[in-house]
């Protein structure tokens, strides 16, 4: 368990490599020439809605060491940009937004509401990851399971200070 008040270690994930998309269902003209796609430079950021702006910033600034890049707004609506090594979130505090589902609380309903669902933070060790987040009374809300594609990767889920599944993955 790392001392307290250390942010776990996150080891920024990569997913797998593709020389193009899935042409399966695309016509000729769709597909005449998949190379000349937008040149990406990665995935800048994800978005979340949050109750408590304030809260969200400090729970993953004293969970996983994010920092408070910068913040803005418009009536109505606070946000902020937090961040750590090549990973960065986007909260916002609208006090008009419905409350979160508990269907999109749990990893067994999560997957029947289309999307985005959960946030996966990449980590070295996730038994070592999971043993911090327990002393830290971080809810797990699944156990470590190891991906079924034969990579030897692993993961587990966890809820955040609102009630948003983050996954923490041991890539194999």
């Amino acid at each position: 368990m790392t001392p307290a008040g250390t942010a776990i270690a996150l080891d920024p994930v990569r997913g797998p490599k593709s020389d193009h998309p899935s042409t399966d269902k695309l016509s000729n003209s769709e597909t005449k020439d998949m190379t000349q796609t937008i040149a990406l430079c990665g995935l800048h950021h994800v978005g979340a809605t949050v109750s408590d702006l304030d809260a969200s910033i400090a729970w993953y600034r004293e969970t996983f060491g994010f920092e408070l890049l910068s913040t803005y707004g418009w009536p109505d609506v606070r946000a902020a940009f937090i961040g750590r090594d090549d990973i960065r979130i986007e909260l916002f505090q609208n006090d008009a937004a419905a409350p979160m589902s508990d269907d999109r609380r749990r990893p067994d309903t999560n997957l029947r509401i289309g999307g985005i669902g959960h946030l996966a933070l990449g980590v070295a060790d996730l038994d070592a990851a999971l043993a911090d987040l327990r002393g830290r009374q971080v809810e797990i809300v699944a156990p470590p399971r190891e991906v079924p594609d034969g990579s030897g990767s692993r993961f587990a889920f966890i809820h955040d200070n609102e009630g948003m599944l983050v996954e923490v993955f041991e890539p194999g």
